[in-house]
């Protein structure tokens, strides 16, 4: 589970553009090494906010011994809410496949 959460992080395009976009206004135009600079600003936000994902983590676990007893329901309930999400995206989808293009 670990590694199929990096993977769909470190192979999502949004990730790599977001940083590109945003990391590089904090960097001095005068920077004698920028590549370091970048590098260096991303390792910071990644140990920031490892703490913060730590703290959701921890509260996962606690929310998930603590609702042991009702996991069935909501294992059911996730389901139907995927299936009901699902549905929705399909017909969104439908719909802008076969609505008309807006005239310039």
């Amino acid at each position: 589970m670990l590694l199929q959460g990096f993977a769909t992080n470190a192979l999502n395009p949004k990730v790599a553009l977001f940083f590109l976009a945003f990391v590089p206004q904090f960097i001095a135009p005068q920077a004698q090494d920028k590549t370091m600079a970048f590098l260096l600003l991303g390792l910071i936000f990644n140990i920031n906010g490892l703490w913060v994902n730590l703290g959701w983590a921890w509260a996962a676990v606690w929310a998930r011994k603590r609702l042991g007893a009702v996991r069935a329901r909501l294992d059911s309930a996730t389901r139907w809410l995927d299936r009901i999400a699902g549905t929705v995206f399909v017909g969104f989808g439908l719909k802008l496949a076969f609505s008309e293009s807006p005239q310039p």
